[in-house]
């Protein structure tokens, strides 16, 4: 509660809630067996890493973007990690998708994953 009586949460875009998501996934919490977290369809990942570099670079100021390391690890556990296809994808395959999601995230945040997933999800 702050002075005002109303309780004082933390901004989902920032530095507090960045924060808080990047301690999670440094936890090292174990990849649980099921479906896939994010409902776009199988692809290879060539695709995806083209959509999400075409994305990326549309995004980012400058021609080649290096993401905060701390996003790496975001943007592996909560896009790559829960693409329907990323247990067939390579180790290597895997963390140049996460490089580009993260340069995604640090420029466009949230709204940058969602425009991701519209665009996977268009096929």
């Amino acid at each position: 509660m702050n002075g005002t009586g109303e309780g004082r949460g933390m901004a989902a875009d920032g530095p507090e809630a960045r924060e808080f998501v990047a301690a999670l996934v440094r936890a090292g919490a174990p990849s649980a067996a099921g479906p896939a977290g994010l409902a776009v369809p199988e692809a290879a990942a060539e695709r995806v890493i083209a959509v999400a570099r075409r994305l990326a670079l549309r995004a980012a100021p400058e021609e080649r973007p290096r993401p905060e390391s701390g996003l790496l690890g975001v943007a592996t556990a909560l896009v790559v990690d829960e693409h329907p296809s990323a247990p067939v994808w390579s180790a290597a395959e895997r963390q140049l998708l996460a490089g580009w999601v993260a340069v995604l995230i640090e420029h466009r945040g949230e709204d940058g994953v969602r425009e991701l997933l519209g665009a996977l999800a268009e096929g």
